[in-house]
């Protein structure tokens, strides 16, 4: 049975008060962020590229490689609930971004 995605969406939380919430999300070569979901809009800022592997819970064939570069700024909208699967640091050199979840105004 695969446990259930949690709502850990980085690997230390840095700062949160009523408007954001900030997430480091740092992986060494050879580590995961084990599943999750995202229940709020975000966007992740890119300070270390590196190649993850984005590994679904239950169906290996929806799983991705995606190369991430430096400086790389991606937004997403969370709508009911946006899963993310188990990231993997598949690379040779740490990776690290930082997530901003918005709350509501």
């Amino acid at each position: 049975m695969t446990p259930e995605p949690g709502n850990q969406v980085g690997t230390r939380l840095m700062f949160e008060n009523e408007r954001i919430r900030v997430w480091d999300l740092a992986l060494a070569p050879g580590e995961a962020l084990e599943a999750h979901v995202h229940r709020r809009d975000f966007c992740f800022i890119v300070v270390q590229g590196g190649h993850l592997q984005h590994v679904h819970p239950t169906d290996p064939g929806q799983t991705q490689d995606v190369q991430y570069e430096p400086d790389q700024v991606v937004f997403l909208k969370a709508g009911e609930g946006l899963l993310h699967h188990k990231l993997v640091n598949v690379g040779d050199n740490p990776y690290r971004n930082f997530v901003i979840e918005l709350k509501d105004a």
